[in-house]
Order: C-alpha cells, then sequence, then structure tokens
C-alpha cells in the first residue's frame, strides 16, 4: 500500500490539485484556495522533551503533503494524509501530527519573545507568549484510497472506552474534549463536480471502478477528459487501479517502436470492458435459456438495471 500513498502524494505535490482537494472537501466547491498563493512547507515536525533525569527524547513525525495557504488577511497550515489501507488508530495519528504542529509554532513564538525581551507581566513570563499572540490553524485532510469502505475511528471518542455505568456516560462524553478527523473516502466521494482539476476524472475512475459496468460507462462518457490528464495524473491513475501492464507501457522510454498514449491506454480499458460486458451478457442469457425464461431474455435487452439485478443474482 505504499505504492499507492506514493501515488496520491505525487498527484498533490501540484498546488493546484491540492487547492482543488480542499476546495471541494472543505469548501463544498467554492473556489476559496488559490494554487498561486500557495507555498510548500517543511514536513517535518517535532519536539524535545527532557525527563526530571534531564534526558532528552524527541518525538518528531513526518507528514506526505503540507502547504501553507493564504485566506485573505490569515493563514491556515493545510497538511493531507494519504491512506491505501484504513488506520484503526487515525485520529490519535493525526491529533499527535497537530499537537507537534501547533507546539512548535509556539515554541517559535516564545523564542522571538525571548530574543526581544518584551513580555512585561507575570502571566506572560509563565506562558512565555502575549494574550493577542495567535497560531496559525492546522487542517488536515486524510484521503483514504483503499478498495475496502473505510470502517475505522473518525473521531477520537470512537476510539474511547466508554462503558461504565449508563447514568454517567452523558456527562462523561460532554465533558471529554474529542478530535475529529477530516476523512475523504475516495471511492465514496458524493459530489465530483466540486473538482475543477484532473482530480475529477482520477476520483471517478477509482469511485468506479469497483463496479465493471459502471467505470465502463463511467470511461467512455469522460473519454476526451481522461485523455487530457497530464503525466503525473495519468500514472498515478493507473497505479491506483492495479493497472500495472498498462502502467509500464505508460512509463516506457520514448523511441519504442509503438508509443503508448494515455488515450490508447483508456481505449484498452474500454475495450476490455465492452468484452468483459459482451461476455456477461453472453452467460447471462446463456442461464436464462436453461431455465426457459425468455421473457426475462426479452426485457435485459432495453433495461440496464434487469440486467444488473440478474447479474448479481446470478454472481455474474
Amino acid at each position: 500500500m505504499a505504492r499507492q500513498d506514493f501515488y496520491i502524494k505525487k498527484l498533490l505535490q501540484d498546488q493546484a490539485r491540492f487547492a482543488d482537494l480542499y476546495n471541494a472537501e472543505i469548501f463544498h466547491g467554492k473556489q476559496i484556495l488559490k494554487a498561486e498563493l500557495l507555498s510548500p512547507v517543511s514536513l517535518e515536525s517535532g519536539i524535545v522533551i527532557t525527563d526530571r533525569n534531564g534526558r532528552r527524547q524527541t518525538i518528531q513525525r513526518r507528514r506526505d503533503v503540507a502547504m501553507k495557504a493564504s485566506l485573505g488577511a490569515c493563514f491556515i497550515a493545510a497538511c493531507c494524509e494519504a491512506q491505501g489501507e484504513v488506520h484503526y488508530g487515525m485520529p490519535v495519528r493525526v491529533l499527535t501530527y497537530d499537537a507537534l504542529d501547533y507546539t512548535e509554532q509556539l515554541t517559535n513564538i516564545q523564542k522571538e519573545h525571548r530574543k526581544k525581551k518584551d513580555l512585561t507581566k507575570s502571566p506572560e513570563f509563565l506562558s512565555g507568549i502575549t494574550r493577542q499572540d495567535k497560531l496559525v490553524p492546522i487542517l488536515t485532510l486524510v484521503l483514504y484510497c483503499g478498495k475496502k469502505t473505510w470502517d475505522g475511528p473518525k473521531s477520537l471518542s470512537d476510539m474511547l472506552d466508554l462503558s461504565g455505568p449508563r447514568e454517567c456516560i452523558p456527562d462523561l462524553i460532554a465533558a471529554l474534549p474529542d478530535y475529529r478527523i477530516n476523512l475523504v473516502d475516495i471511492r465514496n466521494i458524493e459530489n465530483l463536480e466540486y473538482y475543477k482539476t484532473g482530480l475529477q476524472q482520477v476520483f471517478g475512475m477509482l469511485k468506479y471502478s469497483t463496479d465493471k459496468s459502471n467505470f465502463y460507462n463511467y470511461i467512455t462518457s469522460n473519454h476526451d477528459r481522461i485523455c487530457q490528464l497530464d503525466d503525473d495524473a495519468l500514472t498515478a491513475v493507473m497505479g491506483l487501479l492495479g493497472e500495472n501492464r498498462r502502467l509500464m507501457r505508460l512509463l516506457a522510454a520514448p523511441g519504442r517502436e509503438e508509443e503508448y498514449t494515455m488515450c490508447k491506454a483508456i481505449d484498452d480499458l474500454i475495450a476490455d470492458g465492452k468484452k468483459e460486458g459482451e461476455l456477461r451478457m453472453a452467460s447471462l442469457i446463456s442461464i436464462l435459456l436453461k431455465e426457459n425464461r425468455l421473457d426475462l431474455i426479452a426485457q435485459i435487452t432495453g433495461n440496464e438495471s434487469l440486467r444488473r439485478q440478474l447479474f448479481q443474482h446470478y454472481h455474474l
């Protein structure tokens, strides 16, 4: 699954696609983040803790993709974690990443005040910052590209053991701080139209890839746009789909006798879908003939919904 994570990270290193992801999933299609106002930031964050015995311990984490985004007069740190497998500890993992980033910001502010020696009040000396100091918001997205529907926790409360006496649970839940992750399950995205870059076609192909009929229909109806995907996008979509043979041909060095293009790869996928669809149809008709269901044979030629039901019923 590390390879799937690599394809997603490679896609989102492009600032236009990174902005598109946040605009689609956080801002519901509104074009809030601008690619030209994004700038990469360090993927490393960490702190050094000194225990009572003076021994130092370093806690360090590395983000998959991170950008600093300008929102008018303020900034946010937008970070994305790519997942090819369900991670049952993801809320704690994201909480740790975000907490380290906030701690690092706080430490940097404290260092600046120590240099300037401008803290004058007792509470300021205690905390190392002033009441006016603010932190840059951290907004982390978890982008999940696995084939299995995400069944892991989506918040810290989902991971907690709350099996105590019933009468105390509501008060306990109300008092406990929670931490919710912003999960994007690619194969369950509801509003593909929110995406304005090639992510729409990449995520669309992944969304429909689990149903061969839907996949064939999608790539056929979006043929021209899919063919216009750039090299990173087409490499990612072939890799994520598991089309390794076609991916190798796409990545082949130029100068070969046959130049294998994205359009050729998509045409091959369409041809495969058409051929497989014909085989499924032939198998279904054969079964119905054996069962003497001539009435159903007449209906399935023009009723796609009925065909799908029968394909599922007969495990075709």
